[in-house]
Order: structure tokens, then sequence, then C-alpha cells
């Protein structure tokens, strides 16, 4: 096959509709664990909408984060909480390989919005 500017960009336009592809399937799909705090209305309202796991920050420090420390799910990770639990909450989750995809502070709130993978 003889390599031509027009050949390359056509790879390179098909690559880049694929990958964008792939990443609006996986934005669309249900988290594998949802974290939020039930002291807070609109995290609260959150997790309500989410399928799938949850975690409850309210009720972690009492069990010294033993849900995020034995075993973090495949998949999406989500959660609307405050700084300071995602600190927490992302600390644990590096050490099982995940990583912080994004991150959001959810107008003037004390609030974040975030998810890891």
């Amino acid at each position: 096959m003889k390599l031509s500017r027009r050949s390359l960009i056509k790879t390179g336009s098909v690559t880049a509709v694929a990958a964008l592809a792939s990443v609006r399937a996986a934005a669309g799909e249900a988290p594998a664990l949802t974290v939020f705090d039930s002291r807070i209305a609109q995290s609260r309202a959150f997790a309500n909408v989410q399928t799938g796991l949850r975690i409850d920050v309210a009720h972690e420090d009492a069990n010294f984060w033993r849900a995020l420390r034995a075993d973090a799910p495949a998949g999406r990770i989500i959660g609307l909480t405050a700084w300071s639990d995602l600190v927490v909450v992302r600390g644990l989750l590096e050490e099982k390989g995940k990583r912080l995809k994004s991150e959001q502070q959810l107008g003037k709130s004390h609030l974040l919005r975030w998810e890891m993978g």
C-alpha cells in the first residue's frame, strides 16, 4: 500500500472518530461504584439516581474505610463529596490502581463531582 498524505489523513480521521465513540460509550455506562455523603442533601439525591454499589462516607470513618480498603470494583467510580472525603477516597483507590479522571466543583458549594477509573 502506498502511503500518501491523503491516506494518512483518512486513517487519522477514522481513528479519531473511533476513539470518540469509545469515550462516549464509556461515559454512558453505569458506574461500578458511587461514593456519596448522606449528611448532604445534594449528595444523597446524586446517589439515589445511580445504579450499582454505593458507599456512604458518613459511615466510613467508623468502619475505617473498610469497604474501599478491601477491594475496588472494576469500572468507573463516581462521587459527589466534600474535598476532604475525595482526598481519602482517591488515596485508597490509587493504591488499587485507579486514577482520577475528572474533578469539578459544584457552583459555590464545597462539593466536588469526581470520577475515577
